[in-house]
């Protein structure tokens, strides 16, 4: 028995491909409105383990110790102006923070992060960095896991506007 397969006329082909592609380039139009991959190329990780985010811009639900992408501003001379930067949210406002002589930094007395590595680097002795406040509205407080992460403890708070959306290390 052999069996018959009627081919299919160009002109139909042509429109069930069209809306096929049509179909992908709007799923993917819309996945890049809310979604783009993240890349860290420093050698020394904030992050470490991670140098591949994926970056939801949609999602600006601030949730503490979630990940983050951010804006840089005012963080010369080690980074320009609007360089991305992915940190851990450690401080929200109403949090009080606290960076002590040792270099150990507490969030509402709770142990943070540990290190004032880069004190140097500013020209600045490590005493410069050493106080306590608590956030203000608007203001949040970001680190890296690494003692060599170039965060808040350095340069203070990052504002609600800076922030890009949420982060999801992948690699």
């Amino acid at each position: 028995m052999k069996l018959m397969v009627k081919k299919e006329s160009w002109p139909r082909f042509c429109v069930k491909a069209g809306i096929a592609l049509a179909i992908i380039w709007a799923a993917g139009a819309a996945f890049a409105d809310r979604y783009r991959i993240g890349i860290d190329e420093q050698v020394v990780k904030c992050i470490p383990g991670y140098s591949i985010y994926l970056i939801d811009k949609k999602d600006q639900e601030l949730v503490k110790d979630g990940v983050y992408v951010f804006s840089a501003r005012g963080l010369q001379p080690l980074y320009d102006d609007g360089t991305e930067m992915v940190k851990y949210l450690r401080g929200v406002p109403g949090d009080h923070v606290e960076i002590r002589s040792h270099g150990n930094i507490y969030i509402n007395n709770e142990f943070k992060g540990h290190g004032l590595v880069h004190a140097e680097k500013l020209n600045k002795p490590m005493e410069a960095f050493v106080g306590e406040a608590t956030l203000k509205p608007g203001n949040y407080w970001f680190m890296g896991t690494s003692s060599q992460s170039f965060d808040s403890r350095y340069w203070g708070t990052v504002k609600h506007d800076q922030i890009i959306g949420r982060a999801y290390p992948l690699f």
